[in-house]
């Protein structure tokens, strides 16, 4: 009849409605796991635009379900136990990181070399999955280490495509470093990196042969996701005088595809 909707029409239409506290609940919740470490409330409530009475009385609630947590010393709010027993879930049920994993188990088969994924931490670029190839001059790597911005092909590829805001202060303090310690094939001031990173871009991965002088080569190629944004970054790692590091090397090629197909999982489209 005119005006009514069948049982079939209906069926076929989204359900726009929902719970509008769960979602904004879901906006605060998004707004610690941005972040790069506790924050005051204030920040939250910027975050979200709302006012901090109202993101109060959220996160009290947040935090009784174990989704948020409050400092008893500073007072900051962070991420609960449950959203950590949320991300060990998700990560292992994700399929974009299950296909992630399998890449990283072809390359070590077809490169024979290790390799690894890492994200952005508040300690820098850290490797969250390593698989370590299976012969005695197979590099090892620790799956919690946190690789230098300015000397290691992980780091510089966060170096070059993660926000500047994240990665500056670290930058400054290692340039520093390098400077003081006349580490070996490292750049020593801005000038220097900024070539670096600017080749980097341009080639769309980062290479590395012994950086700051560890006799270690990789290459290391950027994972985004739909937005274009940095998310992870895939590395083969390997003896120098064993890797071809080159920008023509079929070892570069194969990574960057490697990172390609992963970054198309999380929805990003490369640029024919």
């Amino acid at each position: 009849m005119d005006g009514i909707a069948s049982p079939q029409e209906t069926a076929s239409k989204p359900d726009k409605s929902g719970v509008q506290s769960v979602e904004v609940a879901g906006k605060i919740l998004e707004v610690l796991i941005q972040a790069d470490g506790p924050m005051k409330l204030a920040e939250i409530a910027n975050g979200v635009a709302m006012p901090s009475a109202k993101v109060h009385r959220y996160l009290v609630s947040l935090i009784r379900t174990g989704l948020a947590m409050q400092s008893s010393d500073t007072s900051k709010y962070d991420l609960g136990p449950a959203a950590f027993q949320l991300g060990v879930k998700g990560f292992a049920r994700f399929e974009p990181l299950k296909l992630a994993e399998s890449v990283l188990r072809d390359l070590v088969d077809m490169v024979g070399e290790t390799a690894a994924l890492a994200v952005w931490t508040e300690k820098g670029p850290t490797m969250i999955r390593v698989i370590e190839a299976h012969h005695d001059l197979a590099t090892t790597i620790a799956p919690t280490h946190h690789c230098p911005l300015t000397f290691s092909a992980t780091g510089i590829l966060f170096a070059s495509y993660e926000e500047a805001a994240r990665t500056n202060a670290a930058i400054d303090r290692e340039l520093e470093q390098n400077r003081n310690s006349g580490r070996r094939n490292a750049p020593r001031d801005r000038g220097a990196l900024a070539e670096i990173i600017a080749e980097t871009r341009d080639r769309g991965f980062s290479a590395m042969n012994a950086g700051g002088g560890d006799g270690f080569g990789a290459v290391s190629a950027p994972v985004f996701d739909v937005t274009g944004r940095l998310q992870r970054a895939l590395t083969v790692f390997g003896r120098s005088g064993r890797l071809d590091t080159g920008p023509e090397s079929s070892l570069a090629r194969l990574v960057l595809r490697s990172a390609r197909s992963i970054s198309e999982t999380f929805g990003h489209r490369h640029a024919v």
